[in-house]
C-alpha cells in the first residue's frame, strides 16, 4: 500500500511539473507535500503500538483488579461514613438554626459527633494500599488516600471548631441570630471543598483495561462520530 502511494506521488507530480505554465506553484505544491508527509510521519511515529498481553500478564491483571475491588469496596464505607457524618453536622446546625433545639443540645449533639468524626479519622490513618497491586496503580490508590485523610481532618477540625465555639460561655449569652452568624462563619472558613478522587479512579480504571478494552472504546469513539 505504502509503495503504491508513492508511484501514484510521482507520477502525479511528473503531470503537474508537465503542464503547470509556472514553476513556482510547482515548486510550493512540493513544499506543501514534503510538510504534509512530515507531519504525518511524526503523528504515526508518536501513536502507541497496540498493546499486546499473554495468558499469564492476563490473569495477574484480572487477579489485580479482584484484590482492588475488595478493597474498594471497603473504602467507600469509610467514605460514607464521612458522608454520614458531614450530613448529621449539618442536620444539627440546620436544627439549631430553625430553633428547634437549645445550644446544651446543640453543644452535646456536637461533641458525641465529634467524638465518632475522630474515630474516623484515625480509621482513615490506617488505610494502605491492597498488597499485590502494581506500582502505576498503587500510586494513584496512595493519592486517593491522602486527599482522603486532608478531606476527614478538615471535616474533623470543622466539627471540633464548632463546638469549642458553643462550648464559650459568650456564646450562651448572644443572641440566636448573632448565634446563627458565628456558626456559619466557622462552617464558610473551615468546611472541606469535597473529596475529589475522580481523576485517579479514571487512572486506575484505565489500567485495569485490557488490550481489548481499548480497541473497543475507540471503535466506539470512531462509531459515534
Amino acid at each position: 500500500m505504502t509503495a503504491f502511494l508513492i508511484i501514484a506521488t510521482i507520477i502525479s507530480l511528473s503531470i503537474l511539473y508537465k503542464y503547470l505554465p509556472n514553476r513556482k506553484i510547482f515548486i510550493y505544491f512540493c513544499i506543501s507535500l514534503v510538510i504534509v508527509f512530515a507531519i504525518a510521519g511524526l503523528i504515526a511515529r508518536s501513536q502507541q503500538p497496540q498493546q499486546t498481553m499473554n495468558e499469564a500478564e492476563r490473569y495477574a491483571l484480572q487477579q489485580q483488579q479482584k484484590i482492588f475491588t475488595g478493597w474498594y469496596t471497603n473504602y467507600q464505607k469509610d467514605i460514607d461514613q464521612l458522608d454520614r457524618n458531614w450530613q448529621l453536622y449539618h442536620n444539627i446546625i440546620e436544627n439549631f438554626n430553625a430553633e428547634n433545639m437549645d445550644a446544651y443540645d446543640l453543644f452535646e449533639r456536637l461533641s458525641n459527633l465529634e467524638s465518632e468524626a475522630r474515630i474516623e479519622q484515625v480509621h482513615i490513618y490506617t488505610i494502605k494500599p491492597p498488597p499485590g497491586i502494581g506500582e502505576e496503580c498503587n500510586l494513584h490508590i496512595e493519592e486517593m488516600l491522602r486527599k482522603t485523610q486532608r478531606y476527614s481532618d478538615a471535616q474533623t477540625q470543622t466539627i471540633s471548631l464548632t463546638r469549642a465555639a458553643v462550648e464559650d460561655e459568650k456564646f450562651l449569652t448572644l443572641e440566636h441570630s448573632v448565634q446563627c452568624h458565628i456558626l456559619q462563619d466557622i462552617i464558610i472558613r473551615e468546611s472541606p471543598t469535597g473529596l475529589f478522587t475522580s481523576n485517579e479512579l479514571s487512572e486506575i480504571l484505565n489500567y485495569f483495561k485490557l488490550p481489548e478494552d481499548f480497541v473497543n472504546s475507540e471503535s466506539g469513539i470512531r462509531n459515534s462520530e
